[in-house]
């Protein structure tokens, strides 16, 4: 997998990283939630495959160009061989590339036509004709730079959460500081994300720990208390809520890539 920071200055504000995949086989996989959207483009294959639980076996299509709302718990697609490129979109992303509230995206995948429109058909086509993967984002740079609306930056409140959310998940003491009632604050948050801020920190916390386990023999009462986990069970719960196993049964899963795990 390749990911890197965009290139073009403009973008920084709303793009986290562009990347590229290649798959290899079909597979059905749990994805882990990143508390964050993402916008995806499948240069060949089928379109986008998901399903409502491990019992589904049909599944339904979405599209091969797609936007992924921000979700709360991890959901099931197929991957297919070939090529993906794609983006890891930054709170407020929605506004600046779509015209809408990231709460209105949340917890669901929207074919990218029906906002780009013909847009969208020539940058498939273009991409198709690009063998190489860093033209290929550069392409989908310049398509998200056509896009882009001229927009304010984040409400700086929610900017300063955000920020204290991806080093420390304390969020009664973040909301404090900002001085907003609660539920206006939640509301401005949500807009820009997609979540609640209490399930944002969850989530982003959750993977800072994952982070720390992938690959590494770390205990999981230590991994508990590092991030900030009441105990093992704690940690142990938000496994389940996350990722839908256990977190010995995530450990042997995720040889590949510790946010994709494969489901028979």
């Amino acid at each position: 997998m390749l990911v890197r920071p965009a290139r073009h200055h403009a973008l920084h504000p709303w793009i986290e990283s562009v990347w590229m995949t290649e798959n290899t086989q079909p597979r059905r996989e749990r994805a882990i939630p990143s508390g964050v959207m993402h916008l995806a483009i499948r240069v060949g294959g089928p379109a986008l495959r998901l399903y409502a639980d491990e019992r589904d076996r049909r599944g339904r299509e979405v599209a091969r160009a797609v936007i992924g709302g921000a979700h709360g718990g991890y959901y099931l697609k197929r991957t297919a061989p070939g090529r993906t490129v794609g983006a890891q979109l930054k709170p407020g992303a929605a506004w600046a590339l779509f015209g809408l509230s990231a709460a209105q995206l949340a917890q669901c995948h929207a074919p990218l036509r029906s906002f780009w429109g013909e847009a969208m058909d020539r940058l498939h086509e273009r991409l198709g004709c690009a063998t190489a993967p860093d033209d290929q984002l550069e392409l989908l740079e310049r398509a998200m730079l056509v896009q882009l609306r001229p927009i304010r930056a984040l409400h700086p409140q929610v900017a300063h959460v955000l920020e204290a959310l991806d080093v420390c998940a304390n969020i009664d003491r973040a909301l404090c500081e900002t001085g907003c009632s609660h539920r206006h604050f939640i509301a401005l948050f949500r807009d820009a994300t997609g979540l609640t801020p209490k399930r944002y920190a969850r989530i982003r916390r959750f993977r800072r720990a994952l982070a720390d386990a992938a690959g590494n023999d770390i205990a999981w009462s230590t991994l508990a208390l590092t991030h900030g986990y009441c105990d093992q069970a704690h940690l142990s719960h938000d496994f389940r809520e996350f990722t839908g196993l256990p977190p010995r049964a995530w450990r042997r899963a995720q040889a590949r890539h510790p946010h994709h795990l494969p489901v028979r």
